[in-house]
């Protein structure tokens, strides 16, 4: 057997930077501030206060870092810090510098440590979660990744008996037209408490308590998302085990409805929830107990392995299932001399991924233009103006890097969108308050965003077409 996991990597080999953990975080902030979220929140927390929030928590990861929350919370809590310590070696200064799913650990640490919120902890986790994954799924544009697949690529996917993907989006089943086994969820399953076809989501669409906003419904997904890997497997074993004590029960309605009805009141007096759950499945045995989550199959994989577009980060649960398969050989392709070893027991051979896109001509292609600026104070305040545009500054030499790395037939591109943009905001007017001139730099800022490319460095890629 010949089997394939892969990881967030892919996505960006050919997503490009738009799918990198700071230009999704950006892409929150800037959604905050338009007031997108205000139906993930029902109005009441405002995109200023979202902004804020993820801002303070800068001083929250230095604090963790420091050993300030050393001696808090339980031992998972102290296992994920003891991990955060040795992963976050130097100061954090920008809240984009916070990989995705530390943000939980986080903020649990900020609700253990104020113990008169504790209880808050599992509800600001959900807008967290949901949050995260509408800056993933980029306005859709997540799901044409798989359009810079070549022909290559897809007969290099398709050479493989089996496709796990850690990823939350469907391109490879777009690609290849197979059936891949998502082992953290995917965008096109909802939430088993929102999914009709579970007895969770049967029972609170019998009691009209769903709760999915059409506009979000990748946010109500059954992505798992957790500050730690072993917090993930438990939850999705939690469905296996589910599920075994659901079919006890309904092996024993049909062996002695009697007996079945005598435990039930039993168990009624103690939980009405379990007893309701119990009842519907049995009633309906057709209805999932939840997600399958496929790390049975995973687990049991023989044969070979192939791992791409994986960090070794926050995902000790996947191998430890390496480790207990019955796997013979494990392909790590891996991105940077510092990721290359992973905490496997099976004989691995370490791969750099590099090579691997060249071999199937997708190497993403670097360029360097050295576009003809001007070195004087003009310029300086041209991108003094970018800056405070994009509302997280960034240094001159890093905007002008960008601006050189976008070739020409890009800027082109990239240019129309904006003028695009511009065209449908004059055509409303011009803003009549500070509110509306910042949700209309906000619509423009989020054009780079979502392509990838800084919003100072698109603000001076369209100073500098401007005539064109």
């Amino acid at each position: 057997m010949k089997s394939l996991l892969i990881g967030n990597g892919v996505n960006i080999q050919f997503g490009g930077k738009a799918y990198s953990n700071d230009f999704i975080m950006k892409r929150i902030i800037f959604n905050a501030r338009a007031n997108k979220y205000d139906p993930l929140f029902d109005g009441l927390v405002s995109g200023e206060s979202i902004e804020v929030i993820f801002r303070a928590f800068v001083d929250i990861a230095n604090k963790a870092r420091n050993g300030d929350y050393d001696r808090i919370g339980n031992s998972d809590d102290r296992k994920a810090i003891a991990d955060f310590k040795d992963r976050y070696t130097i100061s954090v200064t920008k809240y984009y510098e916070i990989m995705l799913e530390d943000w939980f650990l986080l903020i649990r640490l900020f609700f253990i440590a104020n113990a008169d919120i504790k209880d808050q902890w599992q509800s600001a986790k959900q807008g967290f979660e949901r949050m995260i994954l509408d800056g993933i799924y980029n306005d859709g544009m997540l799901t044409d990744v798989h359009q810079n697949m070549n022909k290559k690529v897809k007969r290099f996917f398709d050479g493989f008996d089996n496709i796990f993907s850690l990823n939350y989006d469907c391109n490879l089943e777009a690609l290849t037209g197979r059936n891949v086994l998502h082992l953290h969820g995917n965008y096109s399953v909802p939430a088993d408490s929102e999914n009709p076809d579970t007895v969770e989501g049967y029972m609170r669409q019998q009691a009209g308590q769903l709760v999915v906003i059409d506009e979000f419904r990748h946010c109500f997904c059954n992505a798992l998302l957790d500050y730690s890997g072993e917090l993930k497997i438990k939850r999705a074993l939690n469905v296996k085990k589910g599920t075994t004590e659901m079919n006890r029960w309904l092996e024993l309605s049909r062996r002695d409805e009697a007996e079945f009805k005598k435990q039930t009141a039993l168990l009624r007096g103690k939980d009405e929830y379990a007893f309701q759950f119990v009842n519907t499945y049995v009633q309906n045995p057709i209805l999932k107990i939840g997600t399958d989550y496929y790390f049975d199959t995973f687990s049991n994989l023989d044969g070979e392995l192939h791992i791409i577009g994986l960090s070794p980060n926050n995902d000790s649960h996947i191998f430890r299932c390496i480790n207990e398969s019955k796997l013979e050989k494990i392909w790590f392709y891996y991105f940077s001399e510092t990721n290359k070893v992973i905490p496997v027991t099976k004989p691995y051979e370490p791969l750099p991924v590099r090579d691997l896109w060249k071999s199937l001509d997708c190497e993403r292609k670097i360029y360097n233009y050295s576009y003809p600026m001007p070195d004087n104070s003009e310029v300086d305040k041209f991108i003094e103006v970018f800056n405070a545009l994009s509302f997280d500054p960034v240094p001159k030499k890093k905007i002008i890097d960008e601006v050189n790395s976008i070739p020409q037939f890009e800027a082109t591109r990239l240019c129309a969108i904006v003028r695009k943009k511009l065209e449908e905001q004059k055509s409303r007017g011009n803003p009549k308050n500070e509110k509306e001139l910042e949700r209309d730099i906000i619509e423009i800022g989020n054009i780079g965003l979502r392509e990838g490319v800084l919003p100072a460095a698109l603000l001076m890629l369209y100073i500098m077409n401007y005539k064109n």
